[in-house]
Parts: structure tokens; C-alpha cells; sequence
């Protein structure tokens, strides 16, 4: 099995960093290939541009995005590791998606619509917030980030979502509440390595 890790937090001492150190320690513990795309430190532009969009109608793809698709055609599982930031992902993850889930690679539409063409590809999602699973679920805020993320997003291009984990109260929460939080994850992760 090979995994593609997208990793979206701009500092390597986060806890988005040591949850991306414990997913790639299990990837390995398991015997399996993987990749890590830290957006961050690639210093991808996610801009979708004029030139990109010129690009695409000459049939061509810009080199970063190809390097990007390409890396997800090889992946069975593609993991999403980011905080959510103003109930949604970081900017750079999104422009990430809007450049590399384009038309005609992540998604087309034949005669019954609109279909998704990354089919038989997985996804697992893994992210921080700092409010509470309280607050975050009894105001709808969750619903509405899971919706937009898993309907609008990674259903849409065909994924199959066989994780979503969020952490909570992160900035708040104590060396040993963590180290708990990353035995959880790594539990998950059992389940679908």
C-alpha cells in the first residue's frame, strides 16, 4: 500500500507536526511506501491563477500540479493533516485542492452528471481545533466543516473517507492529554493501515 500525506500546519513543533510523525511511524511500523507533501515547507503557491487556467485549456498542467497529481495517482490512502482555522482548512490546503483536484483529473461529468474520478482512493482526515468538542458540535460549526469538507470536497472528486478525527482544545491541553490524543490516533489507524 503506498500513502500520500498532506500535511498543512506552517510549524514543525506543532501538534499537527507530531500527529504527522505518529501517522508516518505507523505507515512504516506497517511495512508500507509513503510520501509526505508538508505545504508549508514546499512553499506551494495556492493561487489558482489566469496562467494556470491557460495552462489547462491548451491541455497542458502546470509542473506543480502535475507533481501533485501524480503523487496522488500512486496513493492508495491520502491522509489530510491540518487545524481547522476559522472552521475550515488553511488557505494553502485549499488552494491545494483548488489547484490540484481540477477538472478532467479529480473530478468530470459524463451523461449522468458530474462524477468523481478519484473513485477507489481513500482519505483519512486528521485535525486540531482549539474549542471545545462542545462547542463545536452544539452549534453546528462541525456539521458544517464535515459537509463542506467530506460532501463538497472529498466525496465529490470519489474519495472514500474511512477516517475523520478531530482533536479538540489543543492550545489548551496538557503534555499528557496529547501523548492520550496521539494513542487514540494510532489506535485509528489500526483499523485502516
Amino acid at each position: 500500500m503506498h500513502i500520500l500525506a498532506i500535511f498543512a500546519h506552517p510549524s514543525p513543533d506543532s501538534f499537527n507536526a507530531a500527529i504527522l510523525a505518529a501517522i508516518v511511524d505507523e505507515i512504516s511500523l506497517r511495512g508500507h511506501d509513503h510520501a509526505v507533501h508538508d505545504l508549508y515547507k514546499m512553499k506551494f503557491n495556492p493561487a489558482l491563477s489566469q496562467k494556470d487556467f491557460e495552462q489547462f485549456n491548451r491541455g497542458k498542467t502546470p509542473v506543480d500540479i502535475k507533481k501533485a497529481q501524480d503523487a496522488i495517482q500512486q496513493a492508495d490512502i491520502l491522509f489530510f493533516v491540518h487545524p481547522v482555522w476559522w472552521f475550515g482548512m488553511p488557505a494553502i490546503l485549499k488552494g491545494w485542492i483548488e489547484r490540484v483536484f481540477s477538472y478532467g483529473f479529480a473530478y468530470g461529468h459524463d451523461s449522468k452528471g458530474v462524477r468523481g474520478l478519484l473513485a477507489g482512493k481513500k482519505a483519512a482526515i486528521v485535525n486540531t481545533t482549539g474549542g471545545t468538542e462542545k462547542n463545536f458540535l452544539d452549534t453546528g460549526y462541525g456539521e458544517a466543516f464535515r459537509f463542506l469538507t467530506h460532501e463538497c470536497i472529498y466525496r465529490f472528486v470519489g474519495l472514500d473517507i474511512v477516517l475523520q478525527r478531530t482533536f479538540y482544545q489543543v492550545p489548551s491541553s496538557t503534555r499528557e492529554e496529547r501523548d492520550e490524543m496521539l494513542a487514540v490516533l494510532r489506535a485509528d489507524l489500526k483499523y485502516i493501515l
